[in-house]
């Protein structure tokens, strides 16, 4: 490319050069146009267009063609981005349709849940409740035993503290001895 562009600007500098004093003796002629001049001004651009052309011509049709085969990539590319993003935006749509379909569903087995969690809670509550009722019928019953026990002992220990009481009232000094040989008797025998 180097090649081609140091050639160019050798081929088209000696018609620069002759193009230069051209130019110079025509200003000095205080801007007359003649047909000579004019002639040799369209010979040379004409030259340097047909040189830029030959030179650049290869160069510009693999430039041009590359960057339209570039461009036809990058459409293709582009198309290609857009076909799977318009995928994804479908697939996304489908998924926030499902979701939506989901968090309902998620709704429903939570609030079942919650129901079951309370009929569980309300029975074992109920079950508890009949325990501890259970529970303080037999403390109550527990209790009131003890207490009749304990009304029995007492009841027991004052006739016997009565008892006392009345014989050591009723019951002289004669009587003790009469009943203490009785006893003796009784017991052995003997007298």
């Amino acid at each position: 490319m180097k090649a081609r562009i140091t050639a160019l600007i050798l081929a088209a500098l000696p018609l620069l050069l002759w193009a230069g004093p051209a130019c110079a003796s025509a200003a000095e002629a205080e801007s007359t146009w003649s047909p000579w001049m004019l002639f040799w001004r369209v010979i040379n651009t004409v030259a340097l267009l047909a040189i830029l052309v030959y030179f650049m011509k290869k160069p510009l049709v693999t430039f041009f063609s590359e960057r339209k085969e570039q461009i036809r990539k990058d459409l293709a590319e582009a198309k290609e981005q857009r076909e799977r993003a318009e995928h994804l935006i479908a697939e996304y749509q489908q998924k926030i349709a499902g979701m939506e379909k989901e968090l309902e569903k998620l709704r429903a087995d939570l609030a079942k849940a919650a129901e079951a969690d309370s009929a569980k809670l309300i029975v074992n509550a109920e079950r508890m409740a009949a325990a501890m009722v259970e529970s303080a019928k037999l403390t109550a019953e527990q209790e009131v035993r003890k207490a009749k026990q304990a009304l029995k002992d007492e009841s027991a220990m004052l006739a016997v503290q009565l008892a006392e009481s009345l014989i050591h009232e009723t019951i002289n000094e004669d009587d003790r001895k009469r009943l203490v040989e009785e006893y003796f008797v009784k017991v052995g025998g003997m007298k």
